[in-house]
């Protein structure tokens, strides 16, 4: 149930690509990361405040969630100002490639042990990822530089939330989380664009599609799951998003799907299955012995 969750979030991350793209024709792009996890924070923590008042008094998870919100409003704003200067394959493929940053900085800062079947289905997915994405007609420049801040601020945020929702009352933490994302996304709005409210009928619609769904959901089932699920399974699984975001473009936006596309799709998808299976039979050898 929980790894079908983590591929429905990835479903969903997938839809909102081509949303996002059309989108920010129209509406700033900081207001919009604004908006999107403003909408999450108002509604989960109206909803604490209702259920459990205690549990948003704990300063500690004010702290972690204030940590979590600073990664995902970095993840987000970075990555949108890349692709102001590279091509939406480059940033895919980019921000895809940093599920091999996880286990390296769970190494290096929490001393996890690499595991050899780790590191042979990193590469395939990164091969399954460089089908699917990169596009070689586009030199190398500074949106890829820009993005690969994107890659690691996505790496740092799956690593802590894994941590933190270990010891830290869920429901909380992901409230404080777009809070403080909705804070910092804000901050650079008002001081760096001139300010406007002003939405169209088609902006607010994307919008509270990407606020509760793909925001408030996603997020929450991503942080959730970890309570159970191994973090570098869970950056492994998160791969499919690009994977499903060329699905979507190609069925709603009538993008071109190419043969070189969905042969990096089967990789990816046969390096993630293959992952689930031999990682279910030597728990179900585990507990035999």
């Amino acid at each position: 149930m929980k790894i079908f969750l983590l591929v429905l979030t990835s479903v969903i991350w997938g839809s909102t690509f081509f949303i996002i793209k059309d989108t920010v024709v129209t509406l700033n792009e900081y207001y919009l990361v604004f908006a999107r996890t403003f909408i999450a924070a108002a509604s989960m923590l109206v909803f604490l405040y209702f259920k459990n008042k205690k549990a948003l008094l704990n300063y500690k998870t004010i702290l972690r969630g204030a940590m979590l919100g600073m990664f995902l409003s970095i993840t987000y704003i970075s990555q949108t100002i890349g692709l102001k200067y590279t091509s939406s394959g480059h940033s895919a493929f980019i921000t895809g490639a940093g599920v091999i940053i996880v286990p390296i900085l769970m190494f290096v800062f929490f001393k996890r042990k690499i595991k050899l079947l780790e590191i042979i289905l990193l590469f395939v997915v990164i091969i399954g990822l460089y089908f699917l994405t990169y596009d070689s007609q586009t030199v190398l420049n500074i949106g890829d530089l820009i993005t690969l801040i994107t890659a690691f601020s996505l790496a740092w945020h799956l690593i802590l939330s894994g941590r933190y929702v270990k010891k830290t009352e869920v429901m909380s933490l992901v409230g404080y989380q777009f809070l403080f994302a909705a804070i910092f996304s804000f901050l650079i709005y008002i001081t760096t664009q001139p300010i406007s409210f002003g939405l169209a009928n088609n902006e607010i619609y994307a919008l509270l599609y990407l606020g509760f769904i793909g925001t408030l959901v996603c997020y929450f089932i991503s942080v959730w799951v970890q309570k159970y699920v191994d973090t570098v399974t869970v950056a492994l699984i998160f791969t499919l998003e690009p994977v499903f975001a060329t699905l979507f473009a190609w069925a709603f936006a009538s993008e071109k799907l190419i043969l070189k596309e969905i042969l990096g799709g089967l990789i990816i998808l046969s390096g993630i299955v293959a992952f689930q299976l031999i990682s279910n039979k030597r728990k179900k050898t585990n507990l035999q012995q």
